[in-house]
């Protein structure tokens, strides 16, 4: 017998165990947060790559203005959790001649952007239908690969904006904080190809949505007394 809320989406219908449903809302948080602590522990691995690119295609494009970067620290432990959530590490500084060091951080780069989508995608629930689950591994491999060029990349270039805007006269402030607020959007267009080849993740969702409202009407049903 098929759920009251089962979902038919592209010609294929979506149900889902309660417990798989319950199991994405409590492990995709727990996940992206030990993925996220991950990147900070390792720093100079994950993010270091991502400033020598920036330098490097930054030096390639704006050449009238050759900037560098500098290690201010490298304390490879573990940081308690008051610590992660009080600390962005500010591992480097970009060096741009005649102005002020730019201070780049852990959450300057796309890789904990990263991380908290790895762990969301990799907790999607499947569907009961054997059908769109033989491919499920797949498509969840292709969101995850491609979400996170696109992080990596768009970063990348939000840095260079920056700095090149920077050097050009800008108030670092106003520029940082404005760019960096429009490219949050990327966020958005991560969700929308999510739904393209994961579309379990909304439809969940919905699914969630759904059978908490029957759970309500069957409550208030069962309360509502028998008229004879």
């Amino acid at each position: 017998m098929n759920s009251v809320t089962e979902i038919e989406y592209k010609e294929n219908k979506y149900d889902f165990d309660a417990w798989r449903v319950l199991l994405f809302w409590i492990m995709a948080p727990i996940l992206s947060f030990v993925f996220f602590y991950l990147t900070k522990y390792f720093w100079f691995w994950t993010h270091g790559p991502v400033v020598k690119q920036t330098v490097w295609l930054g030096n390639l494009i704006i050449k009238d203005a050759p900037f560098g970067w500098e290690l201010n620290t490298f304390v490879p432990k573990f940081h308690n959790l008051r610590e992660l959530f009080a600390i962005d590490i500010s591992g480097y500084s970009f060096t741009v001649v005649g102005y002020a060091d730019i201070g780049f951080t852990t959450m300057c780069t796309g890789v904990q952007a990263i991380a908290i989508f790895a762990g969301l995608i990799l907790m999607i629930p499947h569907s009961k239908n054997d059908k769109v689950n033989k491919t499920i591994w797949w498509r969840k491999l292709l969101s995850l690969i491609v979400s996170s060029l696109i992080f990596y990349i768009v970063n990348i270039a939000r840095m260079i904006l920056q700095i090149g805007l920077y050097y050009n006269g800008w108030n670092w402030d106003d520029i940082h904080v404005s760019i960096s607020a429009a490219s949050s959007f990327i966020a958005a267009l991560i969700i929308i190809l999510m739904h393209r080849w994961i579309p379990e993740f909304i439809i969940s969702i919905i699914w969630t949505l759904g059978e908490l409202k029957q759970f309500f009407i069957n409550l208030k049903i069962r309360k509502t007394p028998v008229k004879i």
